[in-house]
Parts: C-alpha cells; structure tokens; sequence
C-alpha cells in the first residue's frame, strides 16, 4: 500500500492526543479506500491494462480464455463473464458466451422441430462473422475448439447437441455467393471426460473433445 496522504492539520493546538489519533485513523482510510477505487477502476474490462487481462478473466471466471485473441475480443469475453454464469445452463447464457467472439448463435431445441427431435437434445448454429485469430480464417481449428468448448461449459450438462459452424463473406462485400464452411459436431450425452479425436481440415489436424467432426464445403448466397 501507499504511504498515507500528508494532509494538513486542521485541528487546533489544544487538541487532545484521542482527538488526534482520530484525524490520523480517518485519513489512513480515506487512503484506503481511494486505493480501492484504482483496484475497481484497474479490473474494469474496457480500461484494465493488457497485462492484468488475464489476472482479471481468472477473477471473472472465465470459462474459455487464449491469449492469441485480439485484444477487443479477451475484452468482450471479461464482459460477458458475469451474466453468462448468471444464466449458465440456459440458451440464452449460449448466446452471450458466443456473442463475446462475435458469433451469432441460432439454437432449436429438440421439441421445436416438426416432427419433435431426439429427446433433451438440441442443435445449435454459430454463425461466425469475423475472424477469432488474427491471420486465420472464418472457420479455422481454433475457432471450432474455441466454438466447442464454449458450449460444453456453458450448455445445460445433461444436453446432447449438434454443432454447425457456418461462416461467410457479407454480400454488401460484394459476393453474391461465397463458400460456406459447416462443420457438424455430435456430442453424446453427459459428455464428461475428454477424448482427443483428430479431424481434418484441409490438412490442419483439429482436437475436439468426444466428437466426430465432419466438414463439407456448400456454395451459399449470404
């Protein structure tokens, strides 16, 4: 801690050592709780330096953190720490833990299809909009481990799902049809321990936990 503000004595001379003691305990508070107010403003996820960015994602409990993502995007996964442990297990808790990488998340449940799914399962969609690492790809190995693990900490436990990635070019851009890349993730229910399957894509080893990954190549007009 700091040493203690010197601040001028405004008590008369005939102040009594308690009156004294007094003045000083309150000034060493005041001090005290001015430095908390930098300890707050230093773990605020839109001012906190760079180097404590993880410090403060640990504190937030942050269930997926790379430190290769591009700083706006550790930011906006500080931010949405809390309110995605608020809704945790909820689709919507999905959405916000998603959003943070600036992916849109389409979910349907099992009883919203017609004719009604597999029981307690769901498929999710997660339109993915911009780049997760700097010089990757829309959909790249990271981002679909990123994309994966997220769910699995976030989804209600006892949930099997299905996972689409689906990423392309807006048409404002200019491309009337890009290339759509889906990848299809099966995970079985109460999916607890981890297993390291390879998939491939292109020629880029992918791990995944408990899965089989399938990717196919679609021409879509976005």
């Amino acid at each position: 801690m700091t040493d203690p503000v010197k601040r001028p004595n405004l008590l008369p001379s005939n102040a009594t050592p308690r009156e004294r003691a007094h003045a000083d305990t309150d000034g060493r508070l005041d001090d005290r709780a001015a430095e908390a107010a930098q300890i707050v403003a230093l773990k605020d996820p839109d001012n906190t330096p760079e180097a404590i960015e993880p410090y403060v994602a640990w504190e937030k409990s942050v269930d997926v953190w790379d430190p290769p993502w591009p700083d706006p995007i550790r930011r906006a996964a500080i931010k949405a720490a809390p309110e995605v442990h608020a809704y945790k297990g909820t689709p919507r808790a999905m959405r916000i833990a998603l959003s943070a990488f600036g992916i849109d998340a389409e979910i349907v449940e099992w009883w919203q299809t017609s004719p009604p799914g597999r029981p307690y399962t769901f498929k999710l969609t997660a339109h993915v909009h911009s780049r997760l690492y700097e010089g990757g790809e829309l959909i790249d190995p990271r981002t679909v481990k990123v994309v994966f693990g997220t769910v699995m900490r976030v989804k209600p436990v006892s949930r099997a799902f299905d996972l689409v990635l689906a990423a392309g070019l807006d048409s404002r851009l200019g491309a009337a049809a890009v290339a759509v890349a889906r990848s299809r993730v099966r995970v079985a229910a109460y999916a607890d321990n981890l297993e390291r399957c390879t998939a491939t894509i292109g020629a880029v080893g992918v791990l995944v936990a408990r899965s089989v990954l399938r990717l196919s190549l679609v021409s879509s007009d976005v």
